[in-house]
């Protein structure tokens, strides 16, 4: 303590960094043609021992979404800010395959328009797999993930691409249930049948 950029320092700044970050993100999410209104978004996530679960809601109508193995692996959801409706949902199983999903979760990733809204739940396991550009890729949308997360444990986002997170929650080693909620200043159109994956 006392030295010249030492990191307690620094904490402040960063801080005020990352809320101002927070504010531009809901700024820009709030950007649309479907504006009159709010919309809240629940995000659940747990692993295999705790519930198995990777569920979407908006206004508590769940979000249809298929895939592979039982949708084990990372759950994503897009939601286009300025159509507001739910774009995409999809599931990559980087438990199972984690070379190929991990490289086609990235090239997703890079496809997100800025500002989308983009959730993503884990279902089992998999986030022990997650390699580098995958993280990244996650960092794209709010992550503050810096590495992998433990086996089964639970991991549920609310982000925005190129923004911060609106909502981000990990489960502890123990693997419970977790959950990530927000309220997104625009209306968005729940949908009634299962969307592109």
């Amino acid at each position: 303590p006392g030295h010249p950029g030492h990191p307690e320092q620094n904490a402040p700044a960063r801080k005020e960094t990352t809320a101002v970050k927070k504010e531009e993100s809901r700024q820009r999410a709030a950007k649309s043609p479907q504006r009159i209104g709010t919309t809240n978004l629940k995000v659940v996530s747990a692993g295999g021992d705790a519930g198995d679960i990777a569920d979407f809601f908006v206004e508590d109508q769940k979000v249809p979404i298929g895939g592979m193995s039982n949708r084990r692996g990372l759950n994503v959801v897009i939601i286009d800010t300025s159509m507001g409706q739910v774009l995409s949902a999809k599931t990559y199983d980087i438990w199972g395959n984690p070379m190929e999903e991990n490289r086609r979760l990235a090239k997703d990733f890079r496809a997100i328009e800025e500002d989308s809204i983009v959730l993503v739940a884990l279902k089992d396991s998999g986030m022990e797999n997650l390699d580098g550009e995958a993280l990244h890729a996650l960092q794209s949308i709010g992550s503050t993930l810096e590495g992998r997360l433990a086996f089964r444990q639970g991991y549920a986002l609310i982000g925005v691409k190129d923004g911060e997170a609106l909502a981000e929650r990990k489960g502890p080693m123990v693997s419970p249930m977790v959950m990530a909620e927000a309220k997104l200043k625009f209306a968005v159109r729940p949908p009634q049948a299962p969307v592109r994956a």
